[in-house]
């Protein structure tokens, strides 16, 4: 039986993670997504204010927001949504 998909959120100023993030989430018939992608942070949180998304996948590091901020300001947003963090700095 088919569900309507779930519409993701993609936050990620770097389009080669974002192709690859959109590869690898799931396009089957039990758990559909729909990933919509924007490169800023500004342009994410214009896009949530629209509403309709699921679940937010945020990169912490965008050429408009930096770390914790990034998050803060996307839970504010949408403080209902789940958020999964994304990041590739490499800290020990």
């Amino acid at each position: 039986m088919a569900t309507s998909p779930n519409k993701a959120l993609l936050i990620e100023d770097d389009l080669g993670d974002a192709d690859l993030l959109r590869e690898m989430l799931p396009e089957g018939e039990e758990q559909p997504f729909n990933v919509e992608w924007v490169d800023r942070l500004s342009n994410g949180l214009a896009r949530l204010s629209d509403g309709g998304i699921d679940i937010i996948l945020l990169d912490l590091s965008l050429p408009d927001s930096h770390g914790i901020d990034t998050f803060e300001q996307v839970h504010a947003q949408a403080p209902g949504i789940p958020i999964i963090v994304l990041t590739g700095l490499e800290d020990e």
